[in-house]
C-alpha cells in the first residue's frame, strides 16, 4: 500500500456561518468549496466557455436579461439580500436590484454590441491595407466580491465578462454569500447554459485559488488584499482589474447651496451605514459658510431613521441599517476616539447604547477634524461623517490630492463652471459636480480608480473591452488591395536603391 492510498483525506474545512446582522439570528450554514470542486468548476467553466462565445453578443445579451428578469421578480432573493447584508428594502431594491437591471440592460443592448463588434482601422502608409480589431473573451474570469453589495459588487460584476463571451467563477464574501448562490440556483431553472456561470463560496483560500488558475481577475475589497491579488496576477502575467479603499472626498465651496449639499453628505455618508465604496468619507468645508453648513448636516442626521429591515411598508420608516460586517464598528470607534483625543468633537451620534439591538453603529458626524487624524485619512467604512474647514479651495484641493486613495469625490458650487474646472485638478476616479453617488448609475461612462483605490473601470465600453483579448488582422483594403503584390515586391528581399531613394524622399516630405 503506497503512502497516499494511508493517509486521510483532507479535512473538510468548516461551515461558513451566515448571520443577519440585523438580529443576530443564523441564517444558514454553508459548505465551503473545497479545491477538488473548484477543479471541477474550473473544468465544467472551460468546457462550457467555447459554445457561450459562439453565441454571440445578442443571444448573450437575451440570455442575461432572461436572468435579470428572474432575479428582479424573485421575492426569495430579494428577502435574503435584506437579511443577510442588515440593509433596508430600499437600499436591496432601489439600488441593488435597480443597478444591476441597468446594467444588464445597458450591455446587453446595442452599446454592448458595438463595444464587442471588429473594429477597422484605415493605415495612412499602407493605404492598401485595413486593420481589423477582434474583441476575444479572455476564457474563466474569476470574480471575487466582497460583502456590503451581496449582488451590486458580485453578480453584478459578472454581466460585463459574461457578456464578453467569457465563463465566470464567482467567489462571494464569506459573510454574504446566499444572494450569490441564489443566482446561481435561478441561472440553473432557467435552463441557461450549464458551467458558464458558477458560485464558489468559501473563505480566503478559494479566491487565492482562482488567482492561481483563472485567465483574469476582478477583485472589489480592501487595498491590502488587492495588492497580494495584483502581485499574484502580476507573476503569471494575467490581468486584473480591482477596486479597493477609497476615502472620497465631498467639497462644499462658499457658493454652494448649502441645504442641498448637506442633505447629499449625510445621504452619501450614512448610505447602507456608510458601507459604500464612493460614499463621502470626508467633507472639506471652506471656512466661510463652515459654521451654518456643519448646523444642517447635524440636523439631517438626528433626522435618520436606524433599525433592522422588516417586511414593507414597516421597512419604509428605516433610513440606516445595520453593520454587514461587525468588525468595522471597532474601526470606526478607535478612529473617532483619535480623534476626540487629538480635539475634534461629536455633534450627533457615536453613542452605541442608543442603536437598536444587534450589529448597529450610530450615524456619527464629527467636527473639528483635522487631515492628520485618521478618520480623515484612513478608510472608515462606516456611518461616520468627518467635517474638515478649510481656508478656500485651493487648501481643500491640496488635501484632497495629498490621500494615497483616488477613487471618487464631489464638489459643490454655484459656478458649473467653476465645478467642472476643480473636478479636473482633482486625481481621483470620477466626480460629481453638485451631486453624489450617481456615477456609480451612469453605467455608459467608465468607473474606477486610481492611485492605491485600483486598476481598471467598470462600466462604459472600457469596462467590457477590457474582459476582452485583443487581435489585430491586417488584410488587403477592398478597394486598394489589388497594389499590394507591386509594394511587396518593392520592399522585400532584393532591397532595390531606387526604393530606399523614395522613402527618402517620402520621409523628408511627411516627416
Amino acid at each position: 500500500m503506497t503512502v497516499a492510498e494511508n493517509s486521510d483525506p483532507p479535512a473538510r474545512p468548516s461551515p461558513l456561518h451566515i448571520v443577519n446582522p440585523a438580529t443576530g439570528a443564523l441564517l444558514a450554514e454553508v459548505a465551503p468549496t473545497s479545491r477538488a470542486e473548484l477543479d471541477l468548476a474550473l473544468a465544467r467553466a472551460r468546457a462550457a466557455q467555447p459554445a457561450w462565445a459562439a453565441l454571440g453578443a445578442r443571444a448573450r445579451g437575451r440570455a442575461l436579461r432572461r436572468l435579470a428578469r428572474g432575479i428582479r421578480d424573485d421575492a426569495r432573493l430579494t428577502e435574503t439580500l435584506v437579511a443577510e447584508s442588515g440593509k433596508p428594502h430600499y437600499e436591496a431594491e432601489g439600488i441593488e436590484i435597480f443597478y444591476m437591471l441597468e446594467l444588464t440592460r445597458h450591455y446587453s443592448g446595442r452599446a454592448g454590441r458595438r463595444a464587442l463588434a471588429d473594429v477597422l482601422r484605415h493605415p495612412f502608409v499602407f493605404a492598401n491595407k485595413r486593420a481589423r480589431i477582434v474583441h476575444h473573451p479572455r476564457g474563466v474570469v474569476g470574480v471575487i466580491g466582497p460583502w456590503n453589495w451581496p449582488l451590486l459588487n458580485n453578480y453584478a460584476d459578472c454581466v460585463a465578462p459574461l457578456l464578453a463571451g467569457n465563463a465566470v467563477l464567482l467567489k462571494p464574501s464569506e459573510i454574504t454569500p446566499l444572494t450569490s448562490l441564489r443566482i446561481a440556483a435561478l441561472w440553473s431553472e432557467l435552463g441557461l447554459p450549464a458551467g458558464v456561470f458558477q458560485v464558489l463560496p468559501g473563505r480566503a483560500e478559494v479566491g487565492q485559488a482562482l488567482c492561481e488558475l483563472c485567465d483574469m481577475i476582478f477583485f472589489t475589497g480592501s487595498a491590502k488584499a488587492g495588492r497580494q491579488v495584483a502581485a499574484r496576477c502580476g507573476e503569471r502575467l494575467v490581468p486584473a482589474v480591482m477596486e479597493l479603499g477609497g476615502k472620497s472626498p465631498l467639497v462644499v465651496l462658499g457658493d454652494a447651496d448649502l441645504p442641498r449639499a448637506a442633505r447629499a453628505a449625510v445621504w452619501s455618508g450614512f448610505a447602507h451605514s456608510g458601507q459604500v465604496c464612493i460614499r463621502t468619507e470626508r467633507v472639506l468645508v471652506e471656512e466661510s459658510v463652515a459654521d451654518r453648513f456643519t448646523e444642517l448636516c447635524v440636523a439631517e442626521a438626528r433626522a435618520l431613521r436606524q433599525g433592522g429591515a422588516a417586511a414593507p411598508p414597516a421597512d419604509d420608516a428605516i433610513d440606516v441599517g445595520a453593520i454587514t460586517f461587525p468588525p468595522q464598528i471597532a474601526r470606526a470607534e478607535a478612529q473617532i476616539a483619535d480623534a476626540v483625543a487629538r480635539g475634534a468633537e461629536i455633534a450627533v451620534g457615536s453613542a452605541r447604547a442608543g442603536a437598536p439591538t444587534g450589529s448597529f453603529y450610530p450615524p456619527t458626524v464629527l467636527t473639528g477634524v483635522t487631515p492628520a487624524m485618521a478618520v480623515a485619512s484612513e478608510e472608515t467604512f462606516a456611518p461616520v461623517l468627518p467635517i474638515i474647514r478649510v481656508r478656500d479651495a485651493e487648501e481643500a484641493l491640496r488635501i484632497v490630492n495629498e490621500s494615497p486613495f483616488g477613487l471618487s469625490g464631489s464638489v459643490w458650487t454655484a459656478d458649473e463652471a467653476r465645478g467642472r474646472a476643480f473636478a479636473r485638478r482633482m486625481v481621483v476616479g470620477s466626480v460629481c459636480v453638485n451631486d453624489v453617488l450617481v456615477n456609480y448609475f451612469i453605467v455608459e461612462a467608465p468607473l474606477g480608480g486610481v492611485k492605491g483605490s485600483g486598476l481598471g473601470v467598470r462600466h462604459g465600453p472600457e469596462g467590457l473591452r477590457q474582459f476582452c483579448r485583443l487581435e489585430t488582422i491586417v488584410e488587403d483594403h477592398p478597394l486598394l488591395g489589388w497594389v499590394s503584390p507591386f509594394i511587396q515586391r518593392q520592399l522585400m528581399f532584393p532591397y532595390r536603391p531606387r526604393t530606399l531613394r523614395l522613402l527618402r524622399w517620402f520621409m523628408r516630405k511627411m516627416y
